[in-house]
């Protein structure tokens, strides 16, 4: 329900946010909304959809719900004046950002229509900022989950339900829905125990999928990173009070569908009725749900949804899963469980229709992330539906949106192409964008970071999978290309966002972002908006990846030099909270150092100048890891591991810590 503060099955507590006006900001606190306001307490659908975009937004990942990242309604921005893009205002965060940005239409108190652009950062908070000039709105913040390797990296999706705009988004195990105009908690659900205490050791769920939400319906992914014991699935919640509609096991293909009345709140695959906070008979009393709870590490779907709305079947992938004979180990016999490291669909009410993935045995991580696209293709002279999605083997596989080929009658591809050899950290990871006949993607670095798999950028022919163009200029990317007519966007781990010709691969322009990318780029509306940074959590607090993801980090947006709103030589605006900003009368920028002890904020969190530096009050580095120690310095935070043996409590068991994780001793 909204706002409720009641327990129910698996049950959630609100949440707080922050707000800003323009430009001042004040704290709002536990904003609570009554049930009667969106009709929670009915059992009736919620006419809830992020299946269109009006002008000027960008309402879920990948644009719609076919997840074609391909704005074909762009005319401001093209390729005869992409190279005169400039940034138009940058808005800094704690950490970074790997999400996408999405932009939708909100109504806010005396502030009617607003373009807003929601993003998500790994400094905990989701963000709401004005599109004209990057001002906080309000941010939210999520609850802590220290074992979620990539614990912000969901993005956001906007649907209006029962009248009222609300953001569906996913962080460590937990799914939110959050009122788009107060950035209040509406209701959450956990893929999981709810723990926020949990370590990488002790429970790793985590939800890197981004939400698809239509006819009432939450549809998401969850994972644990392919690493130990437990296993992910996949879920629909409804999107009016976040209850559990069903539960996909992939492992065993069952779908658990709890009773109506049962509320349930949280839910997974492997743990038991009372970690879950569920009655004890759950599993043998509801229809699916005595599934097989063996926690095998697989099932991870990290991949999000895409959904034909007219044959009612939604398309999702999942990682790999690692196999072996070796009955001492939780990894399942060859060959692999039937639904994992597989595209498939399934029913809008959870019923499995068909899967097909491209091997039977794999232990060397070729799995599969990206997001489906579904488009329509001329195959053999004839106008097909067809779903078509990257893997980490270096290939692109297209097949029929109803499962079988009709020139074979089989469950196969039309049309495979591979590009590059692939690899555990190569291949087509990130999504493709599909437009104009073209399927345009970025591959990443293959088997050697230190010798990346070239060519890196690609466009193949939608209807034959033959290539059209590569470019082996730029560097690997582990971030989703979007396109816009006669334009294509990729990311690079060299910190530059690279336009191409979509019909050449020709390089148009090369935009600084400040960093390495996995965001994907959005344009609408004349404005093109992007995301900075990459890394990892988990695992040692020590990693080089690790520290990598504190690193405050900016969302930055574009626009065309000299057109409305857009100042002739762009923003002189550095990122910098602790430097004043200006231009000169001869168009010159300067930035002059504010003096230590002036206030200054990244993001939610205050804090003051030193050294032109903004130091932040220690709570923002406080990851409630019993065994790190946590510390704010003039680059951001850093955990340092205690050492190993410290003593520690996983739930209410004893323990040791053991390289910055907690262990049941």
């Amino acid at each position: 329900m909204l706002g409720e503060t009641t327990t129910d099955v698996g049950g959630s507590a609100t949440r707080s946010t922050r707000s800003a006006s323009h430009p001042l900001r004040w704290s709002l606190r536990g904003a609570v909304l009554l049930c009667a306001v969106l009709q929670a307490c009915s059992d009736a659908p919620s006419p809830a959809s992020t299946t269109a975009n009006a002008p000027g937004e960008w309402r879920t990942y990948g644009g719609t719900l076919l997840r074609q990242f391909f704005n074909p309604n762009e005319t401001a921005i093209d390729k005869t004046n992409v190279a005169k893009l400039v940034p138009l205002w940058r808005f800094r965060t704690g950490a970074v950002i790997t999400s996408s940005p999405i932009v939708a239409h909100v109504d806010f108190p005396g502030e009617p229509g607003v373009q807003t652009v929601f993003v998500s950062s790994w400094d905990g908070n989701l963000y709401a900022l004005r599109a004209d000039d990057g001002s906080m709105v309000w941010s939210f913040r999520f609850k802590t989950h220290p074992g979620a390797s990539f614990p912000q990296a969901s993005s956001p999706a906007v649907a209006d339900v029962d009248g009222r705009r609300v953001l569906f988004v996913g962080s460590g195990m937990t799914v939110y829905a959050i009122d788009a105009a107060s950035g209040a908690e509406v209701w959450e659900f956990d893929a999981g125990t709810g723990c926020t205490t949990c370590d990488f050791l002790t429970e790793r769920n985590e939800i890197l999928s981004s939400p698809a939400v239509h006819d009432g319906q939450v549809y998401f992914g969850m994972d644990i990173n392919d690493f130990g014991t437990g296993k992910g699935g996949f879920y629909s919640v409804d999107a009016r009070n976040g209850f559990l509609r069903w539960y996909f096991d992939l492992e065993s293909g069952a779908t658990c569908r709890p009773r109506r009345d049962d509320r349930v709140r949280r839910y997974d695959g492997y743990h038991s009725a009372a970690e879950l906070g569920l009655p004890e008979d759950f599993f043998a009393t509801r229809p699916g749900c005595d599934h097989d709870r063996t926690p095998t590490a697989c099932g991870n779907v990290w991949s999000s949804a895409a959904i034909d709305v007219e044959r009612r079947l939604l398309y999702t992938a999942s990682s790999n899963c690692d196999t072996d004979d070796d009955p001492a180990t939780v990894e399942p016999p060859p060959p692999m469980p039937p639904y994992d490291e597989a595209i498939f669909a399934l029913t809008l009410d959870g019923e499995p229709a068909w899967r097909w993935r491209p091997r039977e045995i794999d232990n060397d991580d070729l799995a599969i992330g990206g997001v489906p696209n579904l488009f329509t293709a001329e195959i053999v002279g004839e106008a097909r539906d067809v779903v078509g999605i990257g893997c980490k083997d270096g290939s692109y596989y297209v097949l029929d949106r109803d499962g079988a080929n009709e020139l074979t009658g089989r469950v196969e591809p039309y049309w495979q192409t591979k590009v590059v050899p692939g690899g555990d950290i190569g291949g087509i990871i990130a999504s493709a964008a599909v437009g104009e006949g073209k399927v345009l993607f970025s591959t990443a670095i293959g088997l050697d970071i230190e010798s990346p798999q070239k060519p890196a950028a690609w466009g193949l022919d939608a209807s034959r999978g033959t290539v059209l163009w590569s470019n082996a200029e730029p560097p690997p990317s582990f971030g989703p290309t979007s396109a816009v007519p006669g334009v294509v966007f990729m990311g690079s781990i060299s910190g530059s966002l690279f336009a191409y010709d979509s019909d050449t691969g020709a390089i148009l322009a090369r935009l600084p972002t400040g960093g390495p990318l996995s965001s994907p780029a959005v344009v609408a509306a004349g404005r093109l908006f992007i995301g900075t940074g990459t890394g990892a959590r988990g695992g040692s607090p020590a990693e080089v990846a690790f520290q990598s993801s504190l690193i405050p980090s900016p969302i930055t947006a574009f626009c065309v030099a000299g057109s409305v709103g857009c100042p002739e030589s762009g923003s002189c605006d550095d990122g910098n909270a602790c430097t004043r900003d200006a231009r000169s009368s001869d168009g010159a920028c300067s930035n002059e150092t504010l003096a230590d002890g002036t206030p200054c904020s990244l993001g939610a969190f205050d804090g003051e100048c030193r050294g032109s530096v903004c130091i932040l009050a220690d709570l923002l580095c406080d990851d409630q890891n019993q065994c790190t120690t946590d510390v704010s310095g003039l680059d951001g935070c850093r955990y340092e591991a205690v050492p190993d043996g410290t003593r520690c409590v996983v739930r209410d068991d004893p323990g040791e810590c053991r390289e910055g994780s907690c262990v049941k001793s």
